[in-house]
């Protein structure tokens, strides 16, 4: 790493609480490099909130930093604080009314993760929009015997369908917030753990409970399960588009929330059964290295004991994709040139990075592009019908 990217992950580290102070003062240019690396990975709202613990500390650590960039960091924050208030609004609407129409609901990461922050820093978390799993009866093993097609029926009579996968459709709430409607939490490429992982999920009633979000009540993962879902999301990012620090960062909120409250439930000897059951034992591996190494987790919080060797790897990814993996650099510009040139420009995308995972991944590698063209003949012939 670079000294500017040393500095970055001592702050990250700082404002998580798990670094007591920085080794170097950042000059002006160096909080320019933390300000953009923090949007790249948007992280911004959550080093504002470290800035202001460590300027507490002693005012003399943030004198260097411009007051201009300071003003605008406060900015993006205060835009961060009221996106998260609409958006946990639309939350709760949106699910208030699908229950009240006798659809069973989860909302998955996104506000739910909100529950696992410090007070101070939940709604300094940068919020996408509004992921939740539904089932359009109230059975308990309805993911046994999904009906996508009357999951969709309701959303249509309710809102405007703007888009459709296999995994969720889209809708955008009267407020602007995107929704998705999951019909399934997840996925994997590889059948047979993606079998196994529907089977997990599939007793509805034992994954969720009632949480509540600057007092809006939604029903939410449970932590016990949270731990499974959430870790299959970021390698699902990972092996998509690319995965940054927002999902990692969640992760170690989730983690310690596990480790705090729910061993009772589960212990981890029984989480990594079930990671390695789904396939997932070395990714978790990777996983708890990158919550060491960059986020400086205490070993007590570590589901399992972690790999050098697939930790840097994945370590590498996460700093270099940022968020989403929009911005890297390494996958080039994929949108112009007209629709047929983009659609084999992203083709070409993705198979340039499914290459960089085939000796670590090659299960999901070799099956990703399969399961593609299978979910794009599911939409085409509209085949939930049957």
């Amino acid at each position: 790493m670079t000294e500017s990217s040393n500095l970055f992950v001592e702050l990250l580290q700082f404002c998580l609480g798990t670094r007591d102070c920085l080794s170097c003062l950042p000059n002006a240019d160096g909080w320019r490099y933390l300000f953009e690396e923090s949007q790249r990975q948007a992280l911004p709202g959550i080093f504002l909130e470290g800035i202001h613990r460590l300027s507490i500390q002693d005012s003399r650590l943030t004198g260097n930093l411009p007051k201009e960039l300071m003003l605008q960091w406060i900015g993006l924050a205060l835009q961060i604080e009221q996106r998260n208030a609409l958006t946990t609004k639309v939350c709760g609407e949106v699910v208030g009314q699908m229950e009240k129409d006798g659809m069973r609901c989860c909302v998955l990461k996104g506000q739910a993760n909100h529950r696992y922050y410090p007070e101070k820093m939940a709604n300094l978390r940068s919020c996408g929009d509004v992921d939740v799993w539904v089932c359009s009866v109230k059975d308990s093993r309805f993911m046994a015997h999904s009906d996508v097609g009357r999951v969709l029926e309701y959303v249509d009579a309710h809102w405007k369908r703007t888009g459709l996968c296999w995994l969720h459709c889209i809708f955008i709430d009267k407020s602007g917030v995107p929704v998705e409607v999951h019909f399934h939490p997840s996925f994997f490429s590889r059948p047979k753990y993606f079998k196994r992982f529907i089977t997990y999920f599939s007793d509805f009633e034992t994954c969720i409970e009632r949480v509540s979000v600057d007092g809006v009540e939604i029903p939410a993962m449970r932590v016990e399960k949270d731990v499974i879902y959430q870790m299959n999301h970021i390698y699902r990012h990972l092996i998509d588009e690319g995965v940054g620090l927002r999902q990692i960062v969640d992760y170690y909120w989730l983690l310690r929330r596990f480790f705090d409250e729910r061993l009772t439930v589960i212990d981890k000897a029984k989480v990594m059964e079930i990671l390695s059951w789904l396939g997932m034992r070395k990714f978790a591996g990777a996983l708890m290295y990158v919550m060491k190494e960059l986020l400086g987790m205490p070993s007590k919080y570590l589901l399992c004991e972690p790999s050098e060797k697939d930790g840097e790897f994945l370590m590498n990814e996460i700093l270099l994709s940022g968020n989403f993996g929009h911005n890297d650099s390494r996958m080039g510009d994929v949108l112009n040139g007209g629709y047929l040139k983009s659609r084999i420009s992203q083709a070409s995308r993705r198979f340039k990075r499914n290459m960089r995972f085939f000796t670590s991944y090659p299960g999901e590698v070799i099956w990703e592009p399969i399961v593609r063209v299978g979910h794009y003949i599911w939409k085409k012939l509209r085949l939930w019908r049957y």
